[in-house]
């Protein structure tokens, strides 16, 4: 990740007070402001992506809870099928999530209330409008930059008015500076 430190992400991680064998940080943000960029720039962290739980027309939420959140607050294995965004199907091999060390979550509903308390640590990636416009159409292609600007921006900007996770995180980082990678859902 260019252009933005990490390290004040990296100084609030090693404040979190562990109440079980691993912490659970959410990174959430519009789409393409730097989320996942984020997330796999942090040392040791297991991500796991709410786009997994994509089931190709909806975010199964009650799927990631019930898979992973659940799981893992009961110091069980996490053992979930995700979402194949280039062939537009579940993965056939399972993910495995192990209940220690530092699992991150991360993607646009994140925040959403139905996790917001069972995280150690929430923070919210914000990127002006036209600089996520053009990571997502760079990242998916110029076909999907009506998708981009009638369904999935005014969807994030439903869900953040209805649920304002902004106001639930512990930490806003700005997300103006990161270059996503091209290969990952951000």
């Amino acid at each position: 990740m260019s252009g933005v430190s990490v390290q004040p992400v990296l100084d609030r991680i090693t404040l979190v007070e562990r109440r079980r064998p691993f912490a659970l940080v959410g990174i959430g943000g519009r789409g393409a402001a730097g989320k996942t960029s984020l997330a796999h720039s942090i040392p040791e962290a297991h991500v796991v992506g709410t786009d997994e739980f994509w089931n190709g027309s909806e975010f199964e939420l009650s799927r990631l809870r019930l898979e992973v959140f659940d799981a893992l607050l009961r110091g069980e294995r996490a053992v979930y099928a995700g979402f194949n965004w280039a062939h537009q199907e579940r993965f056939v091999e399972p993910r495995v999530v192990e209940p220690r060390g530092l699992i991150v979550i991360d993607g646009v509903c994140a925040l959403h209330r139905m996790f917001r308390d069972d995280y150690d640590l929430r923070i919210w990636v914000e990127a002006p409008y036209p600089v996520r416009l053009a990571r997502g159409v760079a990242r998916d292609g110029e076909a999907s930059r009506r998708t981009w600007e009638e369904v999935w921006m005014p969807m994030e900007e439903h869900y953040i008015a209805r649920d304002d996770p902004i106001s639930a995180a512990d930490l806003v980082v700005d997300g103006t500076r990161l270059e996503c990678e091209q290969t990952a859902r951000d």
